[in-house]
């Protein structure tokens, strides 16, 4: 019933919505058939993406046990978001690689900060329930995401889906 603990599963739910509906299942079409970019391109950038995040995790720990979880949240939150923005928009394969490392560092800086948060609220002896229901709202963003974004492809387009996605990702950070 914690507020704090509503908005960090919020922020889970959105986060894992938003990865698994678009940079797993729309964002790879848009690459390919708008930028003409071919499956080993894609997945050097996304890999490349992936070391750049894995290089900014423990900075991003150290800046959350210094000064806050929030304080690494909401940013990294709000910078994943708009890091859709810029697989909808780009027009190359360096703004492609561009968004890869941008949405990588942020979702790397954003993803153990929340899961802390939702351990620092819970009440003693409920560690167990608020993980595992923080958990689950991931989870549920796993598994919605694909078909909610995908169903809005189906209607409006895939732009309007990441941008869609984007700006309630924003939102929920903000």
């Amino acid at each position: 019933a914690r507020i704090g603990f509503l908005l960090v599963s919020l922020i889970s739910f959105m986060n894992a919505m938003v990865r698994t509906g678009g940079l797993f299942a729309i964002i790879p079409v848009i690459a390919s058939q708008r930028l003409g970019i071919g499956v080993g391109r894609m997945g050097f950038a996304m890999m490349v993406g992936s070391f750049a995040g894995l290089a900014a995790s423990y900075p991003a720990g150290a800046v959350a046990d210094r000064f806050g979880r929030k304080m690494v949240i909401v940013p990294a939150t709000v910078i994943t978001g708009a890091s859709m923005l810029l697989f909808c928009f780009g027009t190359s394969y360096a703004w492609f690689m561009a968004a890869c490392i941008v949405w990588s560092v942020a979702i790397s800086v954003g993803g153990s900060a929340p899961a802390a948060y939702a351990a620092d609220t819970a009440p003693a002896g409920m560690n167990a329930a608020a993980m595992s229901t923080y958990r689950m709202m991931a989870d549920a963003g796993y598994v919605i995401g694909p078909i909610v974004l995908g169903l809005i492809v189906d209607a409006g387009g895939p732009v309007l889906a990441l941008v869609l996605g984007s700006v309630l990702l924003v939102v929920t950070g903000a």
